[in-house]
């Protein structure tokens, strides 16, 4: 019982005096919210400064940042993040409507559903070392470059709602996902051509045999290898043509749609997860 009791208080005192080390100073003259000291931000801490801010700088000596910490920050415009940073929480900028743009620190390993709903999300910057979850950028419409270190296997997932993505890259080479002219595929398999990549005609390599299309507005004509054995389609209303250099496998350039057997057309516009 007395080891229970001196375990309670040391944990009590552990956690009272982590949160003395973190200060939050908010400056009224600019609306910026200052974080310094050591440890970590707490959602309980900041959510009061939700409704004011239009930026967040955080000091060196700041090492995590808990879950949903600042989440539907509608108004913050500009976040300034630690090199000291190694640990950000899910959902952390849920909701940053106005947020245009961050640097994520190299000492962070792992970003899951952290962007979500961050609107104006123009850029954003990725050490090499970063694993993402595509859930991350989920409907962040103004987003148009996604270039990024590495992506977990379990958790492939399309950019549902990037209306404005026109390019992926996967920057690490050993990765089993890879990019090729702005598409991310593995192994034979193109499995997320971005929603905004703009050509109108699109050439796929010969390696690659099976394709999914999602309800990208601008590609007119696709072509591919003879031995493409799977091409699966949302929605992509003005293409007109799928073919190889024998081969038409999808003609729509008439009244008449002609499609090959291996051919599927998804008509549920919602972007599905992929497995």
């Amino acid at each position: 019982m007395r080891n229970i009791l001196l375990f309670i208080t040391f944990v009590v005192c552990f956690n009272a005096f982590s949160q003395e080390k973190v200060i939050y100073t908010y400056r009224q003259k600019d609306s910026t919210l200052i974080i310094s000291g050591k440890g970590e931000i707490q959602n309980d801490d900041v959510n009061k400064y939700k409704d004011k801010c239009l930026k967040v700088e955080i000091n060196e000596g700041i090492e995590r940042i808990q879950f949903f910490s600042f989440c539907d920050f509608k108004l913050m415009k500009e976040i300034q993040l630690p090199n000291s940073l190694r640990v950000l929480g899910k959902n952390t900028f849920v909701g940053c409507a106005s947020l245009e743009s961050v640097v994520i620190p190299p000492k962070v390993r792992w970003i899951m559903g952290s962007f979500t709903n961050c609107d104006n999300l123009k850029y954003i910057t990725l050490p090499d070392t970063v694993g993402i979850d595509l859930r991350a950028f989920d409907r962040c419409r103004s987003l148009k470059r996604l270039s990024f270190g590495y992506l977990s296997s379990y958790t492939i997932y399309h950019l549902e709602g990037c209306d404005s993505l026109e390019f992926i890259e996967v920057r690490d080479t050993t990765s089993p996902y890879k990019t090729w002219d702005g598409m991310l595929y593995i192994s034979d398999e193109v499995i997320i051509y971005p929603y905004a990549k703009k050509d109108r005609s699109c050439r796929f390599p010969d390696f690659i045999r099976k394709i999914k299309m999602l309800e990208n507005p601008y590609v007119e004509e696709i072509y591919v290898s003879d031995d493409i054995n799977k091409i699966e389609l949302y929605p992509c209303e003005n293409l007109k043509m799928i073919r190889s250099e024998n081969k038409i496998f999808y003609d729509r350039s008439d009244e008449e749609l002609k499609m090959d057997s291996f051919v599927i057309q998804v008509n549920d516009r919602k972007r599905k997860t992929f497995k």
